[in-house]
């Protein structure tokens, strides 16, 4: 079944005031420029020289040597960044390029945004652009402007071989993943993200019912409205299998794919040599990297980032944050403006259902933030009201499984 959900529609009530400051300076970063840059020398535009000299990306193809050219040019680009990249070899000369920025508070769970790097079609020139350039530039994007900033939850730039020849790299990683009992809390992949035949720049989020797919859907959604992206989205759900989110999908795992208009608005030069750089919206291809960005941002928690600061209630204009937003068992709500409590904090689920109400003293409010319990509520979009007889506020939360 195909929703189309336009968020100024669905989230009209959100305001576009950013929660997290860090998010925010993360999406002011993502740079087209740097998109481009990049693209040029993974598309063979421009030479790359991994340690042998000028040599030329042609043909990213799992059976032409440009793809292990590629991994090569991959690794040394996260090492120029400051990581210390990995190769996870599979199936024959399979090779995922990945590295990781740990959590400092749970190391253990991992949010990861990944893309593939080999390219159709077969023969010497695939220059894969859109298909999956696009992604791979996105992902290495993510991983330049997330260098800086710390977040909770280990963050994962992953970059996938053997794609076309049936998702084999990223199923290698998802099935590894699993047999170790991996805490994987968000998958965010980026396949064909900047291609817009028609201009309409609609996109597409895949998810279903697997893991906390939905929620995470949910999360890409505010992410969109709240920092003010203001992307048009069309959701499917459920989505298609088409693409490496599906290898996580089979074991279990939470995960989307973020892709340009695939349905309705098809790229021509899908699969074809001439899947070029300069058949791309530059654009619209920054507009899905920040939203994809953005999301993985907000799942794996900036570390230390209070929303809206340390302000207390009946300072400053009215306001309220939420943080961890998404959470998992427990939200802080910070009110700012409200002046003296007590006060009532109702959790209201996607139905307009009260699923948790409590109430606060004056003394709990002026010292804030105020402590919520989630647990036992179903995951997914819920409603966080706060209302003093006075002043009612009310902002949005995305709840983990």
């Amino acid at each position: 079944m195909r929703n189309f959900l336009l968020p100024f529609v669905l989230f009209a009530c959100l305001t576009a005031r950013p929660q997290v400051a860090a998010v925010q300076q993360l999406l002011d970063a993502v740079n087209a420029d740097s998109l481009v840059w990049r693209a040029q020398r993974l598309t063979g535009q421009v030479a790359v020289d991994v340690g042998s000299g000028a040599q030329t990306i042609v043909s990213r193809n799992s059976f032409q040597p440009g793809n292990a050219l590629a991994e090569a040019w991959l690794q040394q680009e996260f090492s120029r960044m400051g990581y210390a990249p990995t190769v996870q070899a599979f199936s024959g000369n399979g090779a995922n390029v990945l590295a990781e920025k740990p959590g400092l508070m749970h190391p253990e769970r991992k949010v990861i945004i990944c893309a593939h790097y080999d390219a159709m079609p077969g023969g010497t020139t695939a220059p894969g652009a859109d298909d999956d350039g696009s992604g791979v530039c996105a992902v290495l994007e993510a991983a330049r402007v997330m260098a800086g900033q710390e977040f909770e939850n280990t963050v994962v730039f992953a970059l996938w071989d053997k794609e076309e020849q049936g998702m084999l790299g990223s199923a290698y990683y998802a099935s590894a993943a699993a047999g170790n009992d991996e805490q994987i809390t968000a998958v965010v992949n980026m396949d064909a993200i900047g291609y817009d035949g028609n201009g309409d720049g609609l996109m597409r989020i895949h998810a279903r019912a697997v893991g906390s797919s939905i929620a995470i859907k949910d999360s890409a959604l505010v992410v969109n409205t709240t920092y003010g992206l203001d992307l048009p989205i069309a959701i499917n759900d459920p989505g298609e299998t088409y693409s490496d989110h599906a290898s996580f999908w089979d074991e279990g795992y939470g995960a989307i794919l973020v892709i340009e208009d695939f349905d309705d608005d098809p790229n021509p030069h899908y699969h074809t040599p001439s899947d070029r750089l300069e058949f791309m919206d530059t654009v619209y291809w920054q507009g899905l990297t920040r939203l994809a960005i953005g999301t993985a941002a907000v799942m794996a928690v900036p570390y230390g980032s209070a929303g809206i600061g340390e302000a207390r209630a009946g300072e400053g204009p009215l306001s309220m944050g939420l943080f961890p937003n998404p959470a998992l068992q427990r939200v802080a709500v910070r009110l700012q403006g409200m002046g003296a409590g007590p006060v009532k904090i109702t959790v209201v689920d996607a139905t307009g259902r009260t699923v948790r109400a409590a109430r606060f003293s004056q003394g709990a409010v002026m010292a804030g933030p105020l402590q919520v319990d989630l647990g036992g509520i179903a995951p997914g979009l819920l409603s966080i009201r706060a209302n003093n007889g006075n002043s009612a506020l009310v902002e949005r939360l995305v709840l983990l499984p």
